[in-house]
């Protein structure tokens, strides 16, 4: 898939999620790689993402986080990375079949509270085995999975590093998603469809993570 229909595809993703109450207030961002695998496209500062457009978009490097270009269609000058793109960056570099990444505000994400400490940084989190898991391609009974948390620092930066440091610690790590805590999920795939299937995933085990604790 070329870059201009992976905009178009991302484009109407945003506005289902903005349905859904998960990006609301140009809360959240989502990306997928360029044609040219060392760069990636992920949406503007700043956008409305139920009025996303082709052009909200902004191309950055994976490895130097340089701006390539400001916008798909040359007609946006003004559109900046938001400071989110640089926990984009970390799993890009992790993960070279990774295609998109999905960053969202569930609700359920929001309310899940497990008081991490900003010396932590991370911490894995046991999750229930339902049969959702599998739609992250795994069909192990019952396979007492664990999944990172990471505690919600003001500078985004923070949060970026202790992603990076995790991956180098867990190469192993299972699942595709990770959650910044009172904040939401970030997950990807190999394609942006995948990466969709993983979102939908996440956002139903949070919720049901969510009522357990009631």
């Amino acid at each position: 898939m070329g870059d201009q229909a992976s905009v178009r595809e991302i484009v109407h993703l945003a506005k289902i999620y903005y349905q859904r109450q998960w990006m609301f207030a140009t809360a959240g961002n989502l990306s997928f790689r360029a044609e040219t695998p060392s760069q990636f496209w992920v949406t503007a500062s700043g956008k409305n993402k139920g009025n996303l457009t082709e052009s909200d978009f902004v191309c950055v490097e994976v490895a130097s986080a340089t701006l390539i270009k400001n916008s798909p269609t040359n007609s946006e000058p003004t559109n900046k990375p938001s400071a989110e793109t640089s926990i984009h960056r970390s799993i890009y570099r992790h993960f070279n079949d990774v295609q998109s990444i999905l960053h969202v505000h569930t609700l359920s994400s929001n309310l899940l509270n497990f008081n991490l400490d900003p010396s932590e940084g991370f911490r894995l989190i046991k999750i229930p085995n339902i049969e959702m898991i599998k739609a992250y391609g795994i069909w192990k009974e019952k396979p007492n999975l664990e999944m990172a948390v990471f505690y919600n620092y003001g500078d985004v930066a923070q949060i970026a590093e202790q992603i990076s440091i995790f991956f180098n610690e867990n190469p192993e790590y299972p699942l595709p998603f990770l959650l910044v805590e009172e904040h939401g999920p970030t997950v990807w795939g190999k394609t942006i469809d995948e990466a969709n299937r993983h979102l939908e995933a996440t956002a139903f085990l949070f919720d049901v993570m969510q009522e357990l604790r009631k």
